[in-house]
C-alpha cells in the first residue's frame, strides 16, 4: 500500500535512510534532524511530497520530491530527491514512482526529473526510466572540497 507521508512519519525514515546510505559509496552522511527540518518545511510549503510503501505497518520504501518552476521558462517541474525500497520489497518501487508521477500531474507539472546514483543499480534504473518515457538529458558530476580549499577560498 502507498500512503502520503505526514510530518510525524519523517523520523520513521531513519532506518531506511541508513540502509540507503550504506548501499552507496557516494553518499556521505545522513543527519536525521536536518532531514526532518528540511522536509517539514518542504511539505508545509505545499511544494513537496513523500510517499511511503507500507508493508504490514512498516515502511518498506519511499520516494520524495518537490515541485518548482524552471528558472528559464514557465514550466512547472517535479524533481525526485530520493527513491529507495528495501531489497525484499523492490517490486513496490514502481508503485512509488507511479504515485509520484500522479502527484506531479495533479499539481500541473509539465515535466518530471528523476535521478539515480552511479552505484545504485544504475543500469536497471536507467532501463526503467527509458521504458516509462524518460530520456537522458544531463549527467551530474560532484567534487568534494576539503577544509583547506574552503578556508583558502573564504
Amino acid at each position: 500500500m502507498i500512503v502520503q507521508a505526514q510530518i510525524s512519519d519523517l523520523p520513521r525514515l531513519s532506518e531506511l535512510a541508513k540502509e540507503f546510505y550504506a548501499a552507496s559509496s557516494v553518499l556521505r552522511v545522513f543527519d536525521l534532524s536536518k532531514f526532518v527540518m528540511t522536509w517539514t518545511n518542504i511539505i508545509n510549503s505545499g511544494n513537496g511530497v513523500i510517499f511511503l510503501l507500507m508493508d504490514e505497518g512498516d515502511i518498506a520504501g519511499t520516494i520524495g520530491g518537490l515541485m518548482h518552476f524552471d528558472p528559464y521558462c514557465d514550466d512547472r517541474l517535479a524533481s525526485e530527491f530520493f527513491w529507495f525500497v528495501h531489497k525484499e520489497n523492490r517490486g513496490g518501487g514502481v508503485q512509488l514512482y507511479r504515485k509520484f508521477e500522479q502527484w506531479a500531474r495533479e499539481n500541473g507539472c509539465q515535466e518530471i526529473r528523476m535521478m539515480h546514483l552511479v552505484d545504485s543499480m544504475p543500469d536497471k534504473v536507467a532501463d526503467f526510466y527509458c521504458r516509462v518515457g524518460f530520456r537522458k538529458v544531463e549527467t551530474l558530476y560532484a567534487k568534494r572540497l576539503d577544509a583547506a580549499e574552503l578556508r583558502a577560498a573564504g
